[in-house]
């Protein structure tokens, strides 16, 4: 396993404890629809959360949320409706957050985005 691939799954551990000890429950780790990838897909409540877990060990490349540019966000977006039409959810509340981790301290943001104009 490389160091990225273990800081990852790492990050992804640390983003689990801490939306666990927030009370939500996790539904997936690691969703893939074709190429693209959802971190986390947890239940808070009755809102399904999606969730991008982005670590850094130092800023040269900008800090961690930072890393979930519009890009990202529409592939995530795109994993989330396939994710919930699979599972018949296509009416249900969801959210999108960003679980940023840098030198090992995590910042979760809730709302880091949201999908306004994807779920037609």
């Amino acid at each position: 396993m490389t160091n990225t691939k273990q800081a990852g799954d790492e990050g992804e551990r640390m983003a689990c404890e801490y939306i666990t000890e927030q009370g939500m429950r996790v539904l997936a780790r690691n969703y893939f629809s074709g190429k693209e990838e959802i971190d986390i897909i947890a239940r808070d409540g009755s809102v399904t959360v999606f969730i991008e877990v982005k670590e850094r060990t130092s800023s040269k490349y900008g800090m961690p949320a930072e890393a979930v540019t519009p890009f990202k966000q529409r592939s995530i977006m795109r994993a989330a409706v396939n994710y919930l039409k699979k599972n018949k959810l296509l009416n249900s509340s969801i959210r999108f957050d960003v679980a940023a981790i840098y030198k090992g301290e995590l910042k979760y943001i809730k709302n880091a985005f949201d999908a306004t104009g994807m779920m037609r």
